[in-house]
């Protein structure tokens, strides 16, 4: 299998973008010897970029032309959780697979991406039987989603469907309107989030009011972050993961365990290997003439930027704990394996295009 076509760069990135990744959650699942869950991440991460290569390697109009198919075989998954799901910390999200558990909404992510990009290209007119279906495929897993209760994944439906339509060229009119709407809107949603929600919402305004609950995660996510200082106390010499004060350490709130024991310059790294993974994806997105592939580049991109920015936030204490997950870096599987999968198709985008490029200067 040649590899001609395959941008380096974003293929470098990625790579360092996950040893990072292990260095996070090598350290905090360690607890007297390496942990079975940092082997399960592993595994996860081979399987990944298996599928990510294979994908990579597929024409992106075959995947495109199976969109429906990939929608509906995840939206029967996800149908499943409420009826045989397995529940963790009150909330029934994953299917139970013997030695592993699948997240349906996860991979509902690039499920949608997939569809709304493949439906948005069927579309002519901007009220038609088009415009119907891809408000009930956005609804009908949003709905689903926010049962579990998982409010984080739902509004990232929400951040595919808007970002999708905005590349498209829906007017900015729509959004200012869309906007105004949900303010207008804001205190019945607020009437129907449930109790904990709320409380998470105010604790970013003052954390300290509930220190003990509602505010803990997030002062001691904080504290992590902080102390970490230009270089860090070193692996697996953080106080605040190593002594069990920083809860959900492994997975949402991955990046304090990195920034108190990598401080500024592996933060730093971080970010800007997330800005080069973006930031080139941005560019090809721009090159490309085909509609289709521009556009789910678009919500890729999208997508990627909104999970990395709340996450960030969210562990600095500046928006509430939604259940964002660090791409690549948190731990679990189903989101590593639905980011491989999407950035697979980003990777066979780029690889046409490439090709492409190539072809004509071997022309010349």
């Amino acid at each position: 299998m040649r590899l001609k076509g395959i941008d380096p760069v974003l293929m470098m990135a990625l790579v360092l973008v996950q040893l990072i990744g292990f260095l996070g959650v090598f350290s905090a699942t360690y607890k007297d010897g390496i942990s079975p869950l940092f082997l399960k991440q592993f595994l996860y991460t081979v399987l990944g970029w298996i599928m990510l290569i294979v994908i990579t390697f597929t024409n992106f109009r075959m995947l495109y032309d199976m969109a429906p198919v990939i929608y509906m075989l995840n939206l029967f998954f996800l149908v499943l959780v409420p009826l045989f799901g397995k529940t963790v910390y009150g909330a029934k999200r994953w299917l139970d697979l013997g030695p592993f558990s699948l997240q349906p909404s996860e991979f509902m992510k690039f499920s949608l991406l997939l569809f709304i990009t493949y439906i948005l290209g069927h579309t002519k007119k901007s009220v038609s039987k088009e415009s119907v279906i891809l408000m009930l495929a956005f609804l009908i897993p949003a709905i689903l989603t926010l049962k579990q209760p998982d409010l984080g994944t739902a509004i990232s439906y929400g951040i595919i469907l808007l970002s999708l339509l905005f590349f498209k060229g829906v007017r900015l009119r729509f959004f200012f309107a869309l906007g105004f709407l949900l303010l207008v809107l804001s205190p019945l949603v607020w009437h129907f989030l449930k109790d904990y929600q709320r409380e998470r919402i105010m604790a970013v305004i003052d954390p300290y009011a509930d220190y003990a609950g509602s505010g803990y995660q997030l002062i001691q996510s904080v504290i992590a972050v902080g102390s970490g200082g230009i270089v860090g106390k070193g692996l697996l010499k953080g106080t605040q993961s190593h002594l069990l004060f920083l809860p959900e350490k492994h997975t949402d709130f991955i990046f304090s365990v990195i920034a108190e024991e990598g401080g500024f310059v592996l933060s730093l790294l971080l970010l800007s290997l997330y800005f080069l993974l973006i930031y080139r994806l941005i560019t090809y997105g721009m090159r490309i003439y085909d509609g289709n592939q521009r556009l789910f580049l678009g919500g890729a991109v999208s997508l990627l930027l909104f999970q990395v920015f709340v996450n960030l936030m969210m562990t600095m204490g500046l928006m509430p704990v939604v259940g964002i997950p660090l791409p690549f870096v948190s731990f679990g599987g189903s989101s590593v394996l639905t980011f491989s999968m999407l950035l697979g198709v980003c990777f066979s985008i780029v690889r046409e295009y490439r090709l492409k490029d190539i072809h004509f200067e071997e022309k010349l």
